[in-house]
C-alpha cells in the first residue's frame, strides 16, 4: 500500500513538475517575444527539433534497455537464492541427523533474518546485512563436513556448487540495490529533456489551447520515460515484483518439526485424510461387528446343546 503511494507521489513530482515547469516557460516565451519573430523562426527549428529529439530518443531508449536488464538479472538472482536454500535443504538429507538438523538450522534463519529484514530494505535502497550470521554459519558447517562413499561426495560437490550460487545472488542483492545510474547520465537525461521543450517554444500556434495540448503532451511522453528509468533504477521496489521473487520461500519449510507424511510441513490433503478417516471407520466398524458375531453364535448353540441333554435324559 505505502509503496505505491509512493510510486504514485513520485510519479506527481516528475510529471506534474515537469509539465507546470514546461507551460510556464511556454506563457513566458509568447508573452515576451513578438509573434513574427517566431514565426521566422519556424523552418529551421523544426528540422533542429528533429535531429535533437532522434539523437535523445537513442540515448533514451538505450538507458530504458540497461535499466530493465538490471531488473530482469534482479528477478532472476531472487529466484536463484530462493532455490539454493531449497537445494541445500534437500541435499542435506544424504548425511547424518545431527548434520541435517544443523544445516536446516542454520537455512532457517538464514529465510527469516532475508524475509523480515534484508528484502525489506534493499526496496528502499538501504543496505542491510541480517543474513550474514547464519551465511558464515551455514559455510562453516558444510566446509567442516567429511563425505563417506560416493553418494555423500556426489552431494557434497552440489552442495559446493549451490552454495557457491547462493553466495553470487546474496552478493547481487547487496550492491545492486545500491549502484543505480550515475550522476552524469541523470544530468544528460534532465538536460536533454529541458532541450527538447525549449525547442518547442520556437513555435507559434495561433490557438493557444492547441500548443498548449501539444506541449503537454511532448512533456508528459518524455517525463513518463524519465519516471520509468528513475522507478526501474531501483529493480528490488516493491511494486516492480523482483522483491517478490525473492520472498515466496517460507522459512518454516526448513524446520525440523515437519509432521510425518506431509511435504516441507504442509497439512495433508483432504483426499487423503478422508480416505484415512475412511479406512478407520470401516475397520472399526469390522471391529464391532466381530464380537456381535460371537455372541449371536454364542446365544444360538445354547438352545441347541439344553435340547440334546433333554433328549438323552428320556431316553433314559
Amino acid at each position: 500500500m505505502f509503496s505505491r503511494m509512493d510510486t504514485f507521489i513520485d510519479g506527481i513530482l516528475i510529471i506534474g513538475g515537469s509539465l507546470a515547469v514546461s507551460l510556464g516557460g511556454m506563457w513566458l516565451v509568447r508573452t515576451k517575444v513578438p509573434r513574427q519573430t517566431l514565426l521566422e523562426n519556424h523552418e529551421v527549428a523544426g528540422y533542429m527539433l528533429s535531429i535533437v529529439g532522434t539523437l535523445y530518443a537513442i540515448l533514451l531508449g538505450l538507458i530504458v534497455v540497461n535499466v530493465q536488464a538490471k531488473f530482469e538479472a534482479a528477478n532472476q538472482m531472487a529466484m536463484t537464492e530462493a532455490n539454493c536454500l531449497s537445494d541445500i535443504a534437500h541435499l542435506a538429507a544424504l548425511y547424518s541427523d545431527s548434520t541435517r538438523r544443523t544445516i536446516h538450522a542454520h537455512l532457517y534463519e538464514y529465510a527469516i533474518a532475508a524475509k523480515e529484514q534484508d528484502w525489506s530494505k534493499v526496496s528502499t535502497g538501504e543496505m542491510q546485512e541480517a543474513t550474514i550470521k547464519s551465511y558464515r554459519a551455514l559455510w562453516k558447517t558444510i566446509n567442516k563436513m567429511e563425505p563417506q562413499g560416493s553418494k555423500q561426495e556426489s552431494g557434497f560437490s552440489n552442495l559446493l556448487s549451490t552454495m557457491a550460487q547462493l553466495s553470487d545472488a546474496r552478493r547481487f542483492r547487496m550492491v545492486a540495490s545500491r549502484n543505480g545510474l550515475s550522476p552524469i547520465l541523470w544530468a544528460v537525461l534532465v538536460v536533454g529533456e529541458i532541450l527538447i521543450v525549449w525547442f518547442t517554444y520556437f513555435f507559434f500556434v495561433e490557438n493557444i489551447k492547441a500548443q498548449t495540448i501539444m506541449t503537454s503532451f511532448v512533456v508528459v511522453f518524455l517525463s513518463l520515460n524519465l519516471l520509468l528509468v528513475f522507478l526501474y533504477n531501483n529493480p528490488y521496489r516493491s511494486e516492480l515484483g523482483a522483491r517478490n521473487a525473492g520472498v515466496t520461500f517460507h522459512p518454516e519449510w526448513f524446520k525440523e518439526d515437519a509432521e510425518p507424511g506431509s511435504k516441507h510441513g504442509e497439512p495433508e490433503s483432504k483426499s487423503e485424510s478422508e480416505s484415512k478417516s475412511g479406512t478407520e471407520s470401516k475397520s472399526g466398524i469390522e471391529s464391532k461387528s466381530e464380537p456381535d458375531t460371537k455372541s449371536k453364535s454364542e446365544s444360538t448353540s445354547e438352545p441347541a446343546s439344553k435340547s440334546k441333554s433333554e433328549e438323552t435324559e428320556r431316553k433314559q
